[in-house]
């Protein structure tokens, strides 16, 4: 430490060059982890191909365009993310791969950042000020938002930066001097166009500064230099939204919020992540820290992380939080782990603190792992969506995930408790689509690539017009690998439906929901069957399902064989005739005609017996089986397999009747009888006498015999 009148002794500087060699080695020791933590949870997410694709049109020539020719609509909230991918991507370096270097960029400037700030704020004294980046880099969230394709990293950069700036140009005042320059105007307008949003920091942090800093000399030159350019980029970019696209808002905004509000959900959220990621157990040291600042007469720091956190935690509540998992909680990591930093230097300074330091550090890591590694080894390996609020093919999965039995720590009484309560707000949010976590968006885009890959095929192959319009529910990577004009069902770049009112589903960024009429003023082709795929297997539950059911209102679906597996399953908005002459090596079929379950089950018999034979467990495909034996005439078949099915669902109704009718047209009495009691005794669980009694009835003919119910 400098002595009082500010030099070091030659044994002092000698130590504080030693920790500032050794500081820095540990700080790349814990960039590394968070590199390490962060390529572990590496992915994409099908949203980000969104931006992919405006970035790709916007490079080659065609505009900032979703679908090139049809119109401007902005269908995206990160503008300047756009035009940096549009920049890389002119120069060869496609969308996909630049977000990925970008976002790790980001990701260690991020890192960087928070260290520099508390190693700045402790002087170096001690290892503490290593603690915040210590933390960020063992957070799930932090690493996993340090990929994905979104703009997420680069924006919170550019914002905690912002409000570290403040901070320095406060200190700067305060001191009895002036700031150089006053750059956080700058960082938060930039921010600005990464994500608007970041007006609900920014302008917070700038007006505390302001009010902090009012009877000081030379604060209006200040306020000047640093409102002047925010309301010029800020006003210059809704002037561009307005000249370009037409509206003053981005489209999505329209799409997925309106005006309304979701306080229940957002609550949830909130709590969700608050018990996951034991927020606990750092508000006792937040609180020695601020404690700490009053006495030492900094609170102009503390006063600056508030006016960013709690207008940020108040938007996110009000908006009901996020699709995304967190992701729009990861502003709170830096700026609390700062303040985290800052109570343990505090705690340590203490007579009787120094001790505690490291039980509430440990305390604190350990409470970013349990949780957060359960939900990873408990997601299940298929894709399931909705998991596990909406996963309802899999039971066993949905009611295993996050259960506490299954943790030593989390087994524990109290612990116990708290952690059912987490695993209840996860399976309620995801329910509406809200925190879906990192390996669902995973698996999806896998499945999402495939698809868009295998329409592109077939546009190569001369199959499908390159400019077929066709309309789905997902329009990330399969309009983006497909090259194909997009309709998105759910609005979000399409303004009719974002426009339309009220919500149709209570879905987070799924609430509304486009119909036939704007499939036909869209011009669409092919409206999918299946939310996502256009192309299905034989396979297909939604294919199967088609074949029975009549998919949009009196528009039956239509379907086209494209490989000896594979069929293109849609609705023809503007008719057969009009497609088939598109598509003349395509041959369509009414799904409910006789003539195409001829075919089909030629087809989907021996896949389904296939699957079997490679999964016997697979119950869907056993059910599937099934029913076409059923429809084939092979009783003693479908019989058998409906019997296994009981055994793994022993509460489904339709299963038993299922054995109950095959059982009597096969003459098989006491197998018949056993199914009956079976769903009577369901029946009376479910308490409908109706049904009941029409079950007693026919068990009762059965005996050849009447009698009083049991």
């Amino acid at each position: 430490m400098a002595g009082v009148g500010g030099v070091r002794s030659r044994g002092q500087q000698g130590e504080g060059q030693i920790t500032v060699r050794v500081g820095a080695i540990a700080m790349g020791v814990i960039t590394a982890l968070g590199i390490w933590h962060a390529w572990s949870y590496r992915f994409l997410c099908d949203d980000a191909f969104i931006s992919f694709r405006y970035a790709r049109n916007l490079s080659h020539g065609a505009g900032l365009v979703f679908n090139p020719g049809l119109g401007r609509v902005e269908g995206f909230t990160n503008f300047l993310w756009v035009l940096l991918l549009a920049v890389f991507d002119r120069f060869g370096v496609v969308p996909e791969r630049a977000a990925l270097v970008l976002s790790f960029v980001a990701s260690v400037g991020l890192f960087g950042l928070v260290a520099w700030w508390a190693r700045r704020g402790a002087g170096g004294r001690s290892w503490v000020w290593l603690t915040p980046a210590l933390l960020l880099a063992s957070t799930r969230s932090v690493a996993v938002w340090s990929t994905s394709g979104l703009e997420t990293r680069a924006f919170e950069l550019l914002v905690v930066a912002g409000v570290l700036r403040v901070c320095y140009e406060c200190e700067a005042f305060a001191s009895g001097g002036e700031p150089r320059r006053a750059v956080g105007g700058w960082l938060f307008a930039i921010a600005e166009l990464m994500r608007p949003d970041a007006l609900v920091v920014g302008l917070p942090v700038l007006l505390a500064a302001a009010w902090y800093l009012r009877r000081l000399r030379g604060v209006k030159g200040w306020v000047r230099a640093t409102f002047v350019p925010l309301v010029i980029i800020v006003g210059l970019h809704i002037l561009f939204r307005w000249s370009y696209f037409g509206d003053w808002l981005p489209n999505t905004y329209y799409a997925k919020v309106a005006g309304r509000a979701r306080w229940s959900w957002g609550a949830r959220y909130l709590a969700a992540w608050a018990i996951e990621y034991g927020v606990a157990f750092w508000l006792p040291l937040i609180a020695v820290a601020l404690m700490h600042a009053r006495r030492a007469g900094r609170t102009h720091i503390p006063l600056l992380f508030a006016a960013a956190l709690g207008p940020w935690v108040g938007y996110i509540v009000a908006i009901g939080g996020d699709h995304f998992e967190y992701r729009i909680l990861g502003l709170m990591f830096p700026l609390s782990y700062l303040w985290v930093g800052d109570g343990l230097a505090a705690l340590r300074e203490m007579p009787k603190g120094r001790w505690l330091v490291p039980f509430s550090f440990a305390a604190i890591l350990v409470s970013l792992w349990v949780i957060p590694r359960r939900s990873h080894l408990d997601f299940p390996s298929e894709y399931m969506s909705g998991f596990p609020g909406l996963a309802v093919g899999n039971a066993a999965s949905r009611d295993d995930y996050l259960a506490p039995e299954r943790d030593p720590l989390l087994r524990l009484p109290v612990i116990r408790a708290i952690a059912r309560i987490h695993q209840r707000l996860t399976r309620e949010l995801t329910s509406h689509f809200v925190a879906i976590r990192q390996e669902e968006h995973a698996r999806f885009l896998r499945h999402a690539e495939t698809q868009g890959h295998r329409l592109r095929a077939l546009v190569d192959a001369g199959l499908l017009p390159r400019d077929t319009r066709v309309a789905i529910d997902c329009i990330g990577a399969i309009p983006y690998r497909s090259g194909l004009l997009v309709l998105d069902r759910h609005g979000l770049t399409d303004k009719v439906v974002a426009h339309q009112k009220p919500a149709v589903l209570d879905l987070m960024a799924h609430e509304k929901v486009a119909g036939l009429d704007d499939a036909r003023r869209f011009g669409v082709e092919l409206w999918a069957v299946d939310p996502v795929d256009l192309v299905v297997e034989v396979t297909s539950e939604r294919l199967l399902f088609a074949m029975t059911h009549t998919a949009e209102g009196s528009e039956a679906a239509f379907a086209a064989a494209v490989s000896d597996s594979e069929y293109l399953l849609a609705v023809l908005p503007p008719g057969v005739e009009s497609v088939a002459a598109r598509t003349p090596m395509l041959r369509w079929n009414a799904v409910l005609d006789s003539s195409f379950a001829v075919g089909y089950l030629a087809r989907a018999v021996p896949a389904f017996e296939n699957k079997l034979t490679h999964d016997p467990a697979d119950l869907k495909a056993t059910n599937a089986l099934a029913f076409l034996y059923l429809v084939q005439g092979r009783h003693r078949e479908a019989l058998d397999l409906y019997s296994r099915l009981s055994s793994a669902r022993p509460t489904d109704e339709l299963v038993w009747a299922k054995i109950a009718e095959l059982a009597r047209s096969l003459q098989r009495p006491d197998e018949e009888r056993a199914a009956l009691l079976r769903l009577f005794e369901l029946a009376r669980i479910r308490r409908d006498d109706a049904s009941a009694a029409r079950v007693w009835t026919r068990y009762q003919q059965l005996q050849g015999r009447g009698g009083p119910r049991p």
